[in-house]
Parts: C-alpha cells; sequence; structure tokens
C-alpha cells in the first residue's frame, strides 16, 4: 500500500493538537498489554477488524471473553492464515478496529493510508485501537529488522487525526509480573525519565470516529 505523501505543516499542527492532549509519554497510564484497553472497552457483541492480526490468537481470545463477538482477521501474510489479505477484502461494516504492532511495519504516508483505509470500514460510531513498540525503551523498535517507522506517542495520536479519528487515550504498557512492574516504576522510572528513557513495551492509543 503506498500513500500519498504527508504534509508536513499537517503533520505538525496534529502532532502539537496530540502533544497538548498527552504532554509526556512517561505520563501515559500503565497498563499491562495492549489488549487489556481493547477487552476494557468491548460490550461483547461488536464486530471486530484485526489489521496485521499475524497468526489471529486473539481470535481465541476474544471468543472466551465475549463468545457474541465477531472477529475477522486481516494480513497480507500467506503464512498468517488470516481471514483476508487485504482490508478491503472483509465484508461488511465493523464496530472496533483493532492494529497491535502494526503500524511500525510501514513508511508513515502508507500507516496514515492504511487508517484512512480502515477508518472506511467503520461503522459512524467505530472505534480503533493502535499500539506501536515504545520508542524510548531501549531495543524495542530496534531489535525487529522489519520496523520501518518509529512512532512518538504525539506522533501516533497525529497519524489518527490525519486519517479522520478523533484520538480519546493513551495508555503504556508492561507486561511483566506486578512486583516487577512496580520496582521498575519506582526505581528505574524516575532515572530513565530524566534522560528520556522508558521501560514500557507499548504506547496503545484509542480513538474513534466521530
Amino acid at each position: 500500500m503506498a500513500g500519498p505523501p504527508i504534509s508536513w505543516q499537517k503533520l505538525v499542527a496534529a502532532r502539537r493538537l496530540a502533544a497538548e492532549k498527552w504532554p509526556s509519554p512517561f505520563a501515559l497510564p500503565l497498563v499491562k498489554r495492549p489488549s487489556d484497553v481493547l477487552y476494557a472497552s468491548l460490550r461483547g457483541d461488536e464486530r471486530v477488524l484485526d489489521v496485521g492480526a499475524g497468526d489471529a490468537t486473539r481470535r481465541g481470545r476474544i471468543a472466551a471473553r465475549f463468545p457474541n463477538a465477531t472477529y475477522v482477521s486481516v494480513d497480507p501474510d500467506p503464512e498468517a492464515h488470516a481471514d483476508f489479505a487485504r482490508v478491503p477484502d472483509a465484508p461488511g461494516v465493523f464496530d472496533v478496529a483493532v492494529l497491535f504492532e502494526t503500524l511500525e511495519h510501514l513508511a508513515p504516508e502508507d500507516g496514515v493510508a492504511l487508517l484512512e483505509l480502515t477508518r472506511s470500514k467503520l461503522s459512524e460510531t467505530g472505534r480503533v485501537f493502535v499500539s506501536v513498540p515504545s520508542i524510548h525503551t531501549p531495543g524495542r523498535f530496534q531489535r525487529d529488522c522489519t520496523h520501518v517507522t518509529p512512532w512518538a506517542h504525539d506522533e501516533l495520536g497525529a497519524a489518527l487525526h490525519l486519517a479522520g479519528f478523533t484520538p480519546t487515550a493513551m495508555h503504556r504498557t508492561y507486561p511483566g509480573p506486578a512486583l516487577r512492574r512496580l520496582l521498575r516504576r519506582a526505581v528505574l522510572g524516575p532515572i530513565g525519565h530524566a534522560f528520556g528513557i522508558d521501560y514500557a513495551y507499548s504506547v496503545v492509543a484509542s480513538a474513534t470516529c466521530a
């Protein structure tokens, strides 16, 4: 997918909107996993579109928690055995879209284009949940040779704005045990944040179509 070039001025303006709402990435609330944000928002009867679903193991977890939800996966990798290879091929209108650890594999203009395409599959009251590796945590972005774009939290918010979404919430994630989370927050947090370094794994943004 090749998206049109992004206007630098529009990107800066959209980035400023996100930064005004969430000034510091280190102040974002901490959750264990991106899916925690998703599950907390589901009623249980939604149609969920998982874009960049990978092995689609989320299908089983959503079915176990929300048996009345409909899950559809999209992934271009034939080895993923997703329901569909392209977003346009997924039939119908969806209530929720998920793009977890997907945008970092795309150039910025292609990431925004994918968000726009995803938005076209959502209802007027649709919601999207997007996670990307935390760029402030050493190794989280660089460790994967297929990663293309490091998304800061305000640039992730900007991408959602540019794609026509309204960002509503942002979180950080750390999947370790509760005691380890507490120790990292108490010991590594203040020290690392003074140097612009974090211990979080990902940043998760929630947004609406409205």
